[in-house]
This record gives structure tokens, C-alpha cells and sequence, in this order.
């Protein structure tokens, strides 16, 4: 037994000069009954919230790898994707759409002043609706068709402008939640629950010079 003793005194030397050396490792020793026994338990560096956050930051994506969760690094950049494709689309449809809007106001303002001038024919204005002819349709002819095809593309020009300002609006919200899923996880890294959830009941006994001698119970909960 002494021998014993002596050994795990040396061990546990051993520990703490390895903890204080490095910084990173400590021991935990477990009594059960009369078995004294020492555990070896790996501290890593403190995981920094702060630290995933500012990683969070500047390149979304890689605090969720500092926090080890690389399996929502795709489905971030999968989002990003499809939100940036959304606001590729939408602005190239809003351009499309103020160019025609102000063309066809153009053209309406120098045929009023020119019976005769030449028709500018713009891809976007056969679209409203398909297979429409702008140039030939006798409704567009008169001031109330004009009227109408010119808020028909201001109306289109609106949509595809507010459906990209969505699209940004959304982007920024995914960068925020990128950054407060890293710092949210971060904090909560080393959080551990242990496997010994117990609970002890033991009589205990206490002297007090006033009111004397007192016997009980210790409740006494592991978790």
C-alpha cells in the first residue's frame, strides 16, 4: 500500500507539473470506497465565443468550423448561393423593365411632338403580354392604352426592384445569424452534463454547545 500511495503521488506530481508547463492538461482524482484513483483529464485551450465570433465576422462560415460544426457550412453557402442568384435576377429584370419604362415615356413625349416619329422597338415591351405586338395592337394606339402600358411597366420596374431589395435584406439576416449561431454555440462549447446523475441519502450527526447533539439525513445530488 505504501508503494501504492508513493506511486500515485508521483503520478499526481507529474500532472500538475505537466499543467503548470503547458497550460493545457490537470488531474482529477475519484474516490470510490477505499480505491483511490487517478484520471488523466485532456483540458483544451478555452474555446473563445469572442474569438468565433470575430471569425464569424470576417469570413462567414468559419466559426461554425471553429466550433467543429462543419456540416452547416454548406447549408450557409447553399443560402448564400440562391440568395445571391436571386438578386442577379432580379436586378437584371429591373434594369430591363427602367429601361423600357423610360424609353416608352421617351417615345410617348416625342411622338406627341412628331405624329411621324420612328417607332424604338425594346425586347422588353412584347413581353407585357406575351406575343404582344406594341407596335401594330390598336389599343396602344389610343391615350388610355398608353396610359396603361406605361404603369404596366412602371408596376413591373417596382416588383423586380423591390424583390431585390428582399433579396439583400435576406442576405444581411443570413449574415447575422451566422455570426449569432457561432457565438451562440461557442458559448455553450464546453458545457457537459455528466453521466452520474445520483442521489445520495446518508445519516449524519452534529454538536452544537447550545442545543447539544442532533442526528439526520444528507441529501447529497450528483449531476
Amino acid at each position: 500500500m505504501r508503494k501504492l500511495g508513493l506511486s500515485i503521488f508521483v503520478l499526481l506530481l507529474w500532472f500538475q507539473c505537466e499543467a503548470a508547463g503547458r497550460g493545457e492538461d490537470t488531474a482529477r482524482i475519484v474516490t470510490t470506497g477505499d480505491t483511490l484513483q487517478v484520471i488523466e483529464q485532456i483540458i483544451r485551450k478555452p474555446h473563445s465565443p469572442h474569438k468565433a465570433t470575430i471569425m464569424a465576422m470576417v469570413l462567414p462560415g468559419s466559426g461554425q468550423i471553429y466550433n467543429r460544426q462543419w456540416w452547416k457550412v454548406p447549408i450557409l453557402y447553399g443560402g448564400v448561393a440562391a440568395d445571391l442568384y436571386g438578386i442577379t435576377w432580379n436586378s437584371k429584370r429591373f434594369k430591363e423593365y427602367r429601361n423600357a419604362f423610360v424609353e416608352w415615356v421617351q417615345y410617348l413625349e416625342k411622338k406627341a411632338e412628331n405624329p411621324d416619329y420612328p417607332y424604338p422597338k425594346n425586347p422588353a415591351w412584347d413581353k407585357i403580354p406575351k406575343a404582344f405586338d406594341v407596335e401594330t395592337d390598336p389599343y396602344l394606339q389610343t391615350p388610355e392604352g398608353q396610359t396603361w402600358f406605361k404603369n404596366t411597366l412602371n408596376n413591373r420596374k417596382t416588383s423586380f426592384k423591390r424583390n431585390r431589395d428582399l433579396c439583400f435584406i435576406v442576405m444581411a439576416a443570413i449574415y447575422a445569424i451566422n455570426i449569432i449561431d457561432a457565438t451562440v454555440y461557442a458559448h455553450f462549447y464546453d458545457f457537459e452534463i455528466d453521466d452520474d446523475l445520483s442521489l445520495n441519502v446518508r445519516p449524519t450527526s452534529s454538536y452544537c454547545p447550545i442545543t447539544g447533539g442532533s442526528v439526520g439525513l444528507t441529501l447529497t445530488l450528483n449531476f
